[in-house]
Parts: structure tokens; sequence; C-alpha cells
């Protein structure tokens, strides 16, 4: 009598729909909880770099400039990354620079060669 009972037992879930269900949802909500704050705090050193580096290249090549700006573009020209603005008086923003996903001050061309800062 007990190997029918034990047969009985092994053919049932463990868990039911809706337990799976809450399990589920209560794992998607502690996951996010520890993503969302290193998401956010990447994000954050993000701009506070691009800040740094655009405010460097305005200063480099804009010296009419009142400020700097700069915001995280997908499409912007040259791709994906954080474009740098200049605040110019009385003609608006200009765009200086595309700084890139990981923002870098954008390097000076060599003296003596033809390139050109992109």
């Amino acid at each position: 009598m007990t190997d029918a009972a034990d047969d009985e037992h092994d053919d049932r879930p463990v868990r039911g729909p809706r337990r799976q269900r809450i399990l589920r949802v209560v794992v998607l909500v502690a996951l996010s909880a520890l993503v969302l704050p290193l998401v956010l705090s990447l994000a954050n050193v993000a701009h506070a770099a691009a800040s740094r580096a655009c405010a460097i290249t305005v200063n480099r090549y804009d010296a009419s400039a009142m400020g700097s700006r700069v915001t995280f573009d997908l499409f912007g020209p040259g791709g994906a990354g954080w474009l740098c603005f200049a605040d110019q008086p009385g003609r608006g923003d200009r765009l200086l620079a595309n700084l890139g996903v990981i923002p870098a001050v954008p390097r000076e061309p060599l003296p003596d060669s033809d390139e050109r800062n992109a």
C-alpha cells in the first residue's frame, strides 16, 4: 500500500502553476532591484565624465562660448554617443564633438599631419 501512495505523489508537480508564476515575478523584481542601481550609477558617472570632457573641449575650441551642454544620442552624427554643444550668446547651441559612448576628450591632431578631429 505504501508503494501506491508514493506513486501518486510522484505524478503531482512540486509547485502549482500559480505559485510558480508568483515565484517568477518575485525573482524578476529582485533581479531588477539589483541591476537598476548599477545602471543608474553608470549613467550618472558617464554623464559627469561627458560634462567634464565637454567643458574641456569647449574651452579648447570655442573661446566665445558661454558654457557647454552634453546629451546622449543613439543616432547622432558619428554614431551613438555623448554630443558636446557650446552655448553661444545670441546664436544658440553649436555641436562641437561626439565624445563617444564612453566619453573622452577628443585628441588634438598632430601639428605635422593632415589628421582632423571627427
